[in-house]
């Protein structure tokens, strides 16, 4: 459909007409910049694909937004699309040509793109939305709705760079990055900021990519944006990236071990947990069932109040009597209890209070670097517990009224997320953190897991992360989120293993994200930690002076 001076001159002086990509002598307004036409290209175009004809003057960048026209009298329809892929069409520079001017000496001496009939560029695209426009006689436009694309577009219908407001409108960024989480800038006709909606947290966040190339760097954006909202933020650093970080924001850092400042209490730990952790306690055995009986009995007791290795011994010397156990079983239950005790991320007694550490701090950064996967994925387990706990008796004090309940929101951040949260049953961090995924939005209790091995991360959490943002990655890799970033074209899909350092793409639910595109993550105001050491900086060489 096609828009003639008939229509549009008369009524709108300030309209211009674009030679190139106009059918019929459409007129467009000014704040429209032509870059193209639509063509008959791979039997497109459909509802779903075009291929644009670029003007030899323009350029467009993969991710980009453009837009075909449709120009009706005072209204228009654009049909928003996204470019993939690119190419240039040379007759001139096929094989056999080229090898037979090399081969006699010749130059290439036909005319460049803007004057040849024969060399074009052509960019392929996914169609993304119709928005329907007013124009008024100035020259100006409003939008007056948006649908998914149902205008069939024809070819000839001109193309023009999507405005960068509507861009940000296309992806469901919000215009003003005091109203959200500034995340980066996307290409349009300049770069515009991205600003993601603050529920994005809520809604739980997936970062992937290979190392070195800034999802580690995304995440302390993420957590700036997180400090700037006074989410009370607990980290789970396993390669002391965020350190620095937290400590330029006046958090709290503790190095674990640290058994001055932090220690998981009995009463954190589930039954099965307990057994799992003492010391060379083998599975289906007296001892170690009579030890987890006393356990369960003491934590159903103390209902969250803390529980003292001497309570835990005591109640196994009494099931003991009272379960007529063999002395042996029971000695062996006591041995194991007491060799526990000296773990140092056990606590002696009181208990790391999480919630009063994150309302002191507002964030908390855990540095695991010099734990053991398995102590690592048990203070996973009991943190998500706990926020999950706490989370829910704020929701429903704040379904009772209780407006400081009602402000309760809480974050947590685990990097290598696929060693915390494995796809196996058997490792409790992963059941607590599905758990998380699955009912935390309901609970005030947001997630953001990082990783640069998806495909060994949980497929039940992955999927409910509401909003990736996936850096280059393996094509293995990549296969394992495909079915979670599918609102990214194929296109972009193929070149996601080619991003630039700090390049991403995102993709989400539709009420986060519309649209996935392409982000550029802006520069941290905090400090980057964890940089790989230089080992090599000071070694020479031998023998090859």
């Amino acid at each position: 459909m096609s828009t003639s001076k008939s229509d549009l001159g008369a009524a709108f002086p300030q309209l211009v007409t674009s030679d190139f990509g106009a059918t019929d002598n459409t007129e467009i307004p000014r704040e429209f910049h032509v870059v193209g036409k639509l063509v008959y290209w791979n039997s497109t175009p459909t509802f779903g694909k075009v291929g644009v004809l670029l003007d030899p003057n323009q350029e467009v960048r993969p991710g980009q937004f453009l837009a075909a026209w449709h120009g009706r009298r005072n209204r228009a329809v654009l049909t928003v699309v996204q470019v993939g892929d690119c190419c240039e069409i040379n007759p001139n520079e096929e094989p056999e040509l080229a090898a037979a001017r090399e081969r006699l000496g010749l130059r290439a001496g036909y005319a460049g793109e803007d004057v040849s009939t024969r060399i074009f560029r052509l960019a392929g695209c996914e169609t993304i939305e119709d928005l329907e426009i007013e124009i008024s006689a100035d020259g100006t436009f409003k939008v007056l709705g948006t649908k998914a694309p149902e205008s069939l577009t024809r070819a000839g219908d001109p193309v023009v760079l999507l405005p960068d407001e509507l861009a940000q409108d296309a992806i469901g960024s919000l215009r003003d990055p005091a109203m959200g989480l500034h995340v980066g800038s996307a290409q349009g006709i300049a770069e515009f900021n991205v600003t993601l909606r603050p529920p994005t947290l809520q809604m739980h966040c997936g970062l992937f990519g290979n190392p070195g190339k800034g999802k580690s760097y995304l995440g302390g954006v993420l957590l700036e944006e997180a400090h700037k909202w006074s989410v009370p933020t607990l980290v789970l650093d396993i390669n002391g990236e965020f350190v620095e970080l937290a400590q330029s924001l006046s958090g709290l850092v503790i190095s674990l071990p640290d058994r001055a400042q932090f220690g998981l209490s009995l009463n954190l730990l589930t039954p099965p947990e307990l057994v799992s952790i003492a010391p060379n306690v083998q599975p289906h055995t007296q001892y170690g069932e009579l030890i987890e009986l006393a356990h369960d009995q003491l934590r159903n007791e103390k209902r969250g109040r803390d529980i003292t290795f001497d309570e835990l011994r005591a109640r196994i010397s009494d099931l003991g009597d009272s379960l007529k156990t063999v002395k042996t079983s029971v000695g062996a239950a006591l041995s194991r209890i007491t060799a526990l005790e000296r773990d140092p991320l056990i606590g002696p007694g009181t208990s790391f209070d999480f919630i009063k550490a994150l309302t002191k701090h507002r964030i908390v950064v855990l540095d695991c670097r010099y734990l053991s996967l398995r102590q690592t994925q048990l203070i996973a387990a009991a943190a998500a517990r706990t926020l999950q706990h706490h989370g829910r008796e704020m929701t429903q004090k704040a379904n009772k009224g209780d407006k400081d309940a009602a402000g309760w929101f809480s974050l947590l951040f685990i990097d290598e997320a696929h060693a915390v949260a494995p796809s196996s049953e058997d490792v409790v961090s992963t059941q607590v953190l599905y758990e998380l995924a699955r009912m935390g939005r309901h609970v005030r209790t947001g997630m953001i897991l990082s990783s640069q091995s998806p495909s060994d991360l949980d497929r039940s959490i992955l999927k409910r992360l509401q909003t990736r943002f996936v850096f280059a990655l393996e094509k293995d890799q990549l296969s394992a989120i495909g079915g979670v970033s599918s609102d990214l074209g194929q296109d972009l899909q193929a070149q996601l293993p080619k991003l630039a350092r700090g390049v991403c793409g995102v993709s989400g639910s539709s009420e986060l994200i519309k649209h996935g595109f392409l982000l550029k993550v802006r520069s941290r105001k905090t400090p980057v930690g964890g940089s790989t050491p230089p080992v090599f900086g000071a070694r020479i060489k031998a023998g090859e002076r």
